[in-house]
């Protein structure tokens, strides 16, 4: 062995056993590795490294539509069920939205292999039918949100954001950006 190599051999190990000691001693932490972690380090293995590297890009993009296509029609039924009660779909949803969700479920029903949505009619909707019912029914929510067009357009742009990553594409940077100051938007909007 040369002299160079001794000695980058000889520095690893000094290395290997300084990182030990200060596991040993508290102050330095081994990284927790979950079962879940080596099944899924196991699975993704084969995977090629930019997919890998991707997937992991859009964890929070998915996070962050997650959030906002869940609090929107949340707010949206709180809303509605003040003045209309449990029973507010069939008194505010459009006679199209009304056959868009019984398309679903029908769908849903015949493939029950399938975990459903198995929520409120509101969740089988689209972002533009949320913006509908908020805007056809601005009265009951013009005390909490700017205006129609704050509404549309979030909605719209946040819809376009969304259909990328259901179909598992990349978001940029930027559009993630957009979407997370979106979400903040509402979030601070709506308390």
């Amino acid at each position: 062995m040369n002299a160079h190599l001794k000695q980058f051999v000889f520095r690893g190990l000094l290395g290997k056993h300084a990182v030990g000691d200060m596991q040993t001693t508290g102050v330095l932490h081994r990284p927790e590795v979950t079962q879940t972690d080596r099944q899924q380090g196991d699975l993704f293995v084969s995977v090629q490294e930019y997919i890998r590297g991707a997937s992991l890009q859009m964890q929070s993009a998915y996070r962050l539509l997650f959030i906002l296509e869940n609090i929107v029609p949340d707010l949206i039924a709180t809303r509605f069920a003040e003045p209309d009660g449990p029973e507010w779909f069939d008194k505010r949803a459009t006679t199209q939205m009304k056959a868009k969700v019984e398309q679903r479920k029908q769908q849903e029903e015949k493939n029950q292999w399938h975990a459903g949505r198995n929520k409120g009619n509101i969740y089988y909707l689209d972002f533009g039918d949320l913006s509908r019912l908020i805007t056809s029914n601005w009265s009951i929510f013009e005390d909490l949100l700017p205006n129609q067009s704050w509404v549309q357009s979030r909605l719209d742009e946040a819809e376009r954001s969304r259909n990328v990553i259901a179909h598992t594409n990349i978001l940029t940077s930027d559009e993630v950006a957009r979407l997370e100051m979106y979400l903040r938007d509402w979030i601070k909007q709506i308390g």
